[in-house]
């Protein structure tokens, strides 16, 4: 089941980003990235599967729910710190079940945040809202 698309995304210091803009001619407009939520410490986004992005058995390709976990975690990070200078410097996932079809969902929390470093886990999950993959982003921040 597909959420609504954040049109927006205002930060405290009075910066306000379109995502349509921020995503445009990108790697999350050319595979339909998107948030669904954000907060201090935490965003949600999703992805509509299509054929483009299976594997040669039919399933999402991992490397599908790594970009999106990564995607929907370093939004989150930079409104948190409101920084756009993130990098990631580490991503751990372990996967323990598959999508095929719909819509994969991410929702990232923050579990550290330091002066330069912060780590997110990410939890995804399928159309029936069944855990698929647990992630977890290490960024390093520069202010």
């Amino acid at each position: 089941m597909q959420s609504t698309k954040l049109e927006t995304i205002a930060l405290e210091n009075g910066i306000t980003l379109s995502w349509d803009e921020f995503a445009k001619g990108t790697f999350l407009e050319h595979n339909g990235i998107y948030c669904t939520e954000i907060g201090k410490g935490y965003a949600t986004g999703e992805i509509v599967i299509k054929k483009e992005l299976l594997n040669p058995a039919g399933i999402v390709h991992g490397g599908v729910i790594v970009t999106l976990a990564d995607t929907v975690a370093i939004i989150g990070c930079g409104y948190l710190y409101e920084a756009i200078n993130i990098t990631t410097v580490s991503i751990y996932v372990s996967f323990v079940k598959t999508a095929v079809s719909g819509t994969v969902v991410a929702k990232a929390k923050v579990v550290s945040k330091g002066n330069n470093l912060s780590v997110w886990q990410v939890d995804t999950y399928n159309e029936g809202n069944e855990l698929i993959a647990v992630v977890t982003v290490t960024f390093a921040i520069k202010k």
